[in-house]
């Protein structure tokens, strides 16, 4: 496996570069790898905050737009004007749907679970200000210094309650050094200008997933934008927002399927 600091890359062929969830990093991928790296050149990218990277320069100025121009410059030094498929989640697939807006003559396609696009729900929608709440609880631990409550109030909301007091001291410690550019990703998500009617000019092979068990605000970004791209095919599955992780083998056959399919589609006369 060839290293880059905030990236690993690993494999030959086409290039499929993957951008993990918030609080989590590069390593989110080793599974998916594994897999592709026997037909693919797998590139996966620490976000900004994560990780190895830094967090971003500009503070509370922090907009989706930099997450994914930073990846632009990424990827730029590791394989220049070649084209590559794009994958993400949660977060991570936020950052790929808006580096698509910007760069789609770049992607062969774009692969998708559950993007945490939350200007994509219409301001009056409860969906998104429980979402806003839930931000705003965050940012009120985090300044009072509180850095284990804001990030417990974050994981319990997208894994269940309970679920940080289960997660080993060591573990919470290391997750806790994420919280600030958790707010930053919040900042990011809720207040990006785009419009779903943007994302509509999107005329790439899409793959869409989601879970069944998932809040309600990422199962309504995902109906939105089911609705509005054009190359899009949906899958549901029976797990949360985390499944990438917690039902791994399901998520990743469909991305596997999906990156076969348009391989092969790509060689058929």
């Amino acid at each position: 496996m060839d290293q880059h600091p905030e990236c690993y890359t690993i494999g030959s062929g086409i290039p499929v570069v993957l951008l993990h969830s918030s609080m989590s990093s590069k390593e989110q991928w080793g599974k998916l790898m594994d897999v592709l790296q026997e037909k693919y050149q797998v590139i996966a990218i620490d976000l900004y905050g994560y990780g190895v990277s830094p967090l971003p320069p500009n503070g509370f100025e922090f907009t989706l737009l930099q997450e994914a121009e930073r990846i632009q410059t990424i990827i730029k030094q590791f394989i220049g004007d070649v084209k590559f498929h794009l994958l993400g989640h949660s977060y991570g697939a936020a950052t790929a749907l808006r580096f698509a807006y910007d760069h789609q003559e770049q992607l062969l396609s774009l692969s998708l679970y559950e993007p945490v696009a939350f200007h994509l729900l219409a301001k009056d929608d409860p969906a998104l200000l429980v979402i806003v709440k839930l931000a705003e609880q965050i940012k009120q631990a985090v300044d009072c210094g509180d850095l284990s409550t804001g990030t417990r109030i974050f994981v319990d909301f997208w894994s269940g309650g309970g679920t940080y007091a289960n997660i080993h001291m060591e573990r919470q410690r290391s997750l806790n050094r994420y919280i600030q550019k958790v707010l930053l990703d919040f900042q990011a998500g809720i207040y990006e200008p785009l419009t779903i009617d943007d994302y509509a000019r999107l005329q790439l092979p899409t793959c869409l997933i989601a879970g069944r068990k998932s809040p309600p605000s990422t199962r309504k970004i995902v109906e939105n934008i089911a609705r509005t791209l054009p190359q899009l095919e949906m899958h549901w599955i029976d797990g949360g927002h985390m499944a990438p992780i917690t039902h791994a083998a399901t998520v990743n056959r469909i991305w596997v399927d999906f990156l076969a399919n348009i391989s092969t589609t790509a060689i058929c006369p």
